[in-house]
């Protein structure tokens, strides 16, 4: 039977079309069991067909140009997605933009869920987007098409038109395709309002000057690092390009106990200051995903940035033991800030980012972070050179910098994905944390963040220690900063382009398993070279589990909730490094190199409830007042 084998639909005609298996009948979750192209075919009838199969998982469809897809669970549509747009709105997107376009449909990977109509609805709506497709790409045929406004005398008669059409009309300008007018409108809202003024003679529209025939698409989970980013829209490579001007001035945690030294504080208060600023980030990465929810991503990104700021400047001028108390409150408060904006654009990525893209984006997302990370330190030395102060005021200026950023390009819906859209009976903005709590599948997977974050901490805490007492070169421990660096910011977008296309459980447990090998060798007898062949191993392991792990909770989250699952991960995240150092330390001093035995057990253990966590949850032991979440 077809339902048990990967197939291809090969149109045979204009009214017939060929299923071809093309492989064993065994199906694995995340590998690609039908694909061709809709052309033929119809998109009504492939959906039919593949609701016929029953499957759980992600239909998805592009042109070369734009992609869009579908989620299903048993057969059914629970999620539909068309670039930044979720639900109804997406579906039709796709209606008029991916009619013909390829397809293929991975199982295990349903995706987020967005849509919550059953069948008869669904094809009703499908129906009266179908109906009303004929008579805009009269007009529009394409959204790579420019609209101008025309020019000379129009025909007397009346038009009306809601506010959002005029705009639309006013944003025309004879250079910008419709896409792109779309953005934040959304395409099927903007196609069909300009195609009302194309109707009454307001607009014309032609091919854009550079089009041509549209580049071959690559096969899905496989799809290259320009690819991606030429498919995702400007408010994500603002995103991006913001995240890494703001940690490149990010010097507080790095230089904050220096400074305070250097300012007659002392190692003890200096200390103290450092570890209100770690409580504050984590305390923050809870708010931060809080506010994200109920404010929405935007303002939360732009009130922090701006808070930030205010306070990051304000350490300069309370470095004194007279207002010691006002600068521990300030420096908590700096932490919290800049950590509830690092949650809120997590979630404003994952909102921004097709379900089949995250693992490549949040990869992106840490290449960022990690190369401001590494020109930072570098940046500092020459500002030190001036002036301390200049830190914490470079500092500050870089978080006006994001907040401006945000500004200008993010979106200023509350959310890419509309709460009202979200499964019935779902988490709910009132629910608070309390809908992760319940998720046990998700605590697991919190937990798997916790230890993998605790015994990575260890190269940056008791890694030294090893090197320093042992017969290493002086600068052996550069060295592996220098190796671990260049791995991470040359290596891991080709990396993340093969992974991909992997299950996430097969992702996780690889990359997890891989860093508790790495750390058991350093335990092991040798001289430098196996401690930089145990470092690649580490950093290899991280570079494989490190993006699927953080793309999970807005993988998995409810569209209301996303923000509180990504403020817990990244809670778990800055938890695990501030307990990682003290733990490690504590440990080298009891057991020497046995800490690094206990750190390949911890990561045995996060290994195995990783590959349970992030595993495709049974669709028929689901409900939508459980809403368990699937990888």
């Amino acid at each position: 039977m077809i339902h048990a084998a990967p197939v291809r639909l090969v149109p045979g005609g204009a009214d017939s079309v060929s299923v071809l298996v093309v492989a064993p009948p065994v199906i694995a979750d995340g590998h690609v069991v039908l694909s061709g192209t809709i052309k033929n075919l119809g998109l009504e009838r492939l959906i039919r067909f593949v609701g016929s199969l029953q499957h759980t998982g992600e239909l998805a469809l592009t042109d070369g140009q734009r992609s869009g897809g579908l989620g299903f669970e048993a057969g059914r549509v629970v999620g539909t997605w068309y670039g930044t747009e979720r639900g109804l709105p997406a579906l039709e997107a796709i209606v008029l933009a991916l009619a013909d376009a390829d397809f293929s449909l991975t199982v295990g990977l349903p995706g987020e869920r967005n849509v919550d109509l059953d069948e008869d609805q669904f094809v009703d709506h499908f129906q009266q987007m179908t109906a009303r497709r004929e008579n805009v790409l009269a007009a529009i045929p394409s959204p790579a098409v420019v609209p101008r406004i025309v020019d000379g005398p129009h025909s007397g008669q009346r038009l009306v038109v809601d506010v959002s059409t005029l705009r639309m009309l006013v944003a025309v300008d004879g250079h910008r395709c419709v896409e792109e007018l779309a953005d934040g409108r959304g395409l099927a809202r903007t196609m069909h309002g300009l195609a009302v003024l194309a109707e009454a003679g307001l607009l014309t529209v032609s091919a854009p000057p550079s089009a041509t025939s549209a580049p071959v698409a690559e096969p899905k989970g496989q799809v290259g690092i320009l690819t991606t980013l030429r498919e995702t829209s400007a408010a994500t490579r603002f995103l991006l390009f913001g995240v890494f001007v703001n940690q490149l001035g990010a010097f507080m945690q790095a230089f904050l106990v220096l400074y305070l030294v250097r300012a007659g504080l002392g190692d003890g208060p200096a200390g103290l200051a450092l570890g209100a600023y770690g409580l504050g980030a984590v305390l923050g990465t809870l708010f931060g995903g809080e506010f994200a929810d109920r404010l929405g991503r935007r303002p939360t990104i732009i009130g922090s940035m701006a808070c930030a700021a205010v306070l990051t400047v304000a350490v300069s001028f309370l470095a004194t033991p007279h207002t010691y108390v006002a600068l521990l409150v300030v420096v908590a408060g700096a932490g919290a800030m800049a950590q509830s904006c690092r949650t809120a654009a997590a979630a404003l990525l994952s909102d921004l980012t097709p379900p089949g893209r995250r693992v490549m984006l949040f990869s992106m997302y840490r290449i960022a972070l990690n190369s401001g990370g590494v020109l930072g330190p570098l940046f500092a030395a020459w500002l030190i050179s001036t002036s301390w102060n200049l830190l914490f005021w470079t500092d500050g200026v870089t978080s006006l910098a994001y907040a401006l950023v945000a500004v200008l390009w993010f979106p200023r819906e509350r959310s890419v994905v509309d709460p009202a859209q979200a499964v019935a009976g779902g988490p709910t903005q009132s629910a608070g944390y309390t809908a992760v709590l319940r998720d046990g599948r998700f605590l697991l997977y919190l937990l798997a963040m916790l230890a993998n974050v605790v015994i990575y901490t260890q190269y940056f805490a008791v890694l030294p220690l090893k090197i320093d007492a042992g017969a290493y070169p002086a600068m052996a421990y550069n060295w592996v900063l220098a190796l671990s660096a260049g791995l991470v910011i040359t290596c891991e977008l080709l990396i993340t382009r093969k992974v991909q296309s992997w299950p996430a459980t097969r992702a996780a447990s690889v990359g997890i398993a891989l860093l508790g090998i790495g750390l058991a060798l350093f335990g092991a007898p040798g001289g430098l070279l196996l401690l930089l062949s145990a470092t690649v191993i580490g950093v290899i392991g991280q570079m494989i589990s490190g993006p699927t792990m953080l793309a999970h909770p807005g993988k998995v989250a409810p569209p209301a909730a996303r923000g509180r699952y990504i403020g817990a991960g990244n809670a778990m995240f800055g938890l695990g490094g501030a307990l990682g150092a003290p733990i490690g330390v504590l440990m080298w001093t009891h057991v020497g190199d046995g800490i690094w035995t206990i750190c390949f057990i911890v990561a045995a253990l996060a290994t195995a409830a990783a590959a349970i966590a992030l595993r495709p949850a049974n669709p028929k032991k689901r409900t939508h007042s459980t809403q368990e979440p699937q990888a």
